[in-house]
C-alpha cells in the first residue's frame, strides 16, 4: 500500500469514528425522533388533568388546553373556559374518575379514549350530581408540553 493511500484510509476511519458518536446521540432514546410523544408522558398528562380538575383552579386547568382547542366539535377555547368557570363556581367539590380504554401515540400527538365519571357536590343544592360517559382526547405538543387539541365526550345524568 502506498503512503498516499494509507493517509486516505486512515482519514476515512478517523472521520467515521468522529461521526459515530453524533449518530448514536441522534438515535438514543428508542424512537430516534426528538420530541416524540410517549405513553408515559400521556399517562402523566391524564393524572395532571384529573388533579387540576378536582382542584377546580381554572387557570392551571386551562393551561392543559391548546390555544386552538375545540370541545365536542364546536366550542372554541374561550367558550370552553367559560363553561368550566361556571361549572367550578357552582361546585363545592368535584371528583373525576377515569378508566383508560386506548392510548395511541406518534411523533406529534396522542389519541386517548376512556370513560369518565364526575361527581359534583353543588354549592346551592343538597343532592350530588353524577355525570358519566365516554371521552376522547387528541393531545398535541405545544410549547414543549402536551395540550388538549380536541376533547369530545358524551354524558348521561347530571347537568351541562
Amino acid at each position: 500500500m502506498r503512503p498516499k493511500e494509507s493517509i486516505v484510509i486512515v482519514s476515512m476511519l478517523v472521520g467515521c469514528l468522529l461521526f459515530l458518536p453524533t449518530l448514536e446521540a441522534q438515535t438514543a432514546g428508542g424512537s430516534g425522533t426528538p420530541g416524540a410523544v410517549t405513553e408515559e408522558e400521556v399517562r402523566q398528562f391524564i393524572d395532571t388533568y384529573i388533579d387540576r380538575y378536582k382542584a377546580m383552579d381554572l387557570d392551571p386547568f386551562m393551561d392543559l388546553f391548546s390555544s386552538k382547542a375545540v370541545e365536542n366539535g364546536m366550542l372554541p377555547r374561550a367558550d370552553i373556559r367559560g363553561r368550566y368557570q361556571k361549572w367550578f363556581a357552582a361546585s363545592r367539590r368535584v371528583s373525576f374518575d377515569f378508566t383508560l380504554y386506548t392510548l395511541q401515540t406518534n411523533v406529534h400527538r396522542a389519541f386517548v379514549t376512556g370513560r369518565y365519571k364526575i361527581v359534583q357536590i353543588p354549592k346551592r343544592e343538597k343532592k350530588m350530581k353524577i355525570s358519566e360517559g365516554n371521552i376522547q382526547w387528541e393531545l398535541v405538543r405545544e410549547d414543549n408540553s402536551l395540550k388538549i387539541r380536541t376533547l369530545n365526550y358524551g354524558w348521561s345524568g347530571g347537568n351541562d
